[in-house]
């Protein structure tokens, strides 16, 4: 008799997500170029940018005297909506995704952001409040330099 594999799945823990969305008086193509282009990406993110605006494309986030994150581009739609695998130097983020949308929004741009796949677990609460911390502190960024073309980033982080 053939011994009888499991068919019970490993149950996984229960996730949690970031999730902010954020008004920017520009347009949808405006904010979408600043959260797509490396130049732009460099005014309001990172020191550094490189990405392969397509789906399965790898891009680059650097920070002077900090981390640099790289990954796949895991969805592209053009003018509505950038994902990103996520991945932390040293740390297993694996089934993280970053996520930015844009839509119309009266005489602006609704912008979404989400950082979905954090396991509830005890090991994952820095990260977790991290992401929650520095998404809003980026994306309030990302308003100012549009709005205004003032960076509100310290000469001191990084």
């Amino acid at each position: 008799m053939t011994p009888r594999r499991s068919l019970t799945k490993r149950k996984e823990p229960p996730s949690r997500s970031v999730g902010h969305q954020y008004y920017i008086d520009r347009t949808p193509a405006e904010v979408f170029r600043a959260i797509t282009d490396p130049a732009m990406l460099v005014r309001w993110l990172s020191d550094t940018a490189r990405i392969d605006l397509r789906t399965g494309g790898s891009y680059l986030l650097g920070w002077k005297d900090g981390p640099q994150h790289t990954g796949t581009v895991a969805e592209y739609v053009p003018g509505q909506r950038l994902s990103l695998t996520w991945q932390w130097p040293g740390i297993a983020l694996e089934g993280t995704r970053f996520s930015l949308s844009v839509e119309p929004e009266g005489r602006g741009t609704l912008l979404s952001v989400e950082h979905s796949g954090f396991p509830k677990l005890e090991k994952w609460t820095d990260l977790y409040g991290g992401a929650e911390w520095g998404w809003t502190y980026f994306a309030m960024n990302l308003k100012s330099v549009l709005e205004s073309g003032r960076d509100l980033r310290s000469p001191h982080d990084g």
